[in-house]
């Protein structure tokens, strides 16, 4: 194990866990992304502290980015403030953005991930595959990770267009010198696939749920 995710669920009453593609839309219409983004750094720090008393070297802890937290103003001052409160270095966390976050503001975007990677922030694609995004901007981005969509992942070894694109973006990743990381894998057959084709890491409930 190299690291971890800090995901989200909404724990309702009466209807269980509700999963972010549920809420998180909601979230962003209404602006509490912004609350539940701080919320979640502050608590995804403390349980790296936690984490930290009993395990030497936790790993990196990724965190998922949105665009709206990206356009406030103060995100920088803010991501600074919280790693300074609790005491963690900024090079234990990864945050990871979409391809369309990206996309929807390059320009800006850039400079931004340009100031959280001065900070130490590790950074990373999400869903790499799924959206439009500039070679161009990949290139200039600074980078550590791109990750591959679980839909391409899903079917590996089944579907031979999949299989293309998989070992298609592993290679890409590695020549940007990108470390890749394959998302929902669930199978023996979906690792040795990875395996095969020098995939970095791997997550997903085959590892862990």
């Amino acid at each position: 194990i190299v690291g971890a995710e800090g995901l989200l669920r909404w724990r309702l009453p009466g209807h269980g866990d509700i999963p972010p593609s549920q809420f998180i839309p909601l979230a962003e219409e209404s602006n509490l992304i912004l609350e539940i983004g701080e919320w979640v750094l502050n608590r995804v720090c403390l349980d790296y502290r936690t984490l930290r008393r009993e395990v030497a070297e936790p790993g990196r802890i990724s965190l998922n980015l949105s665009l709206k937290q990206l356009r406030q103003a103060s995100f920088i001052v803010r991501c600074r403030s919280v790693f300074r409160r609790h005491g963690v270095s900024p090079s234990a966390f990864e945050l990871e953005i979409t391809e369309s976050t990206l996309m929807a503001d390059a320009r800006r975007t850039v400079h931004l991930l340009g100031e959280l990677h001065a900070m130490g922030v590790h950074l990373s694609i999400d869903d790499f595959g799924t959206g439009y995004s500039s070679l161009a901007y990949l290139k200039r981005l600074p980078l550590t990770t791109l990750k591959i969509d679980q839909e391409f992942v899903s079917d590996l070894t089944h579907d031979v267009d999949d299989e293309a694109i998989t070992s298609t973006i592993i290679n890409m990743g590695h020549s940007l010198s990108l470390n890749v990381i394959a998302e929902g894998v669930e199978t023996a057959a979906q690792l040795q696939f990875l395996h095969d084709h020098d995939c970095d890491e791997v997550q997903g409930h085959w590892i862990s749920h």
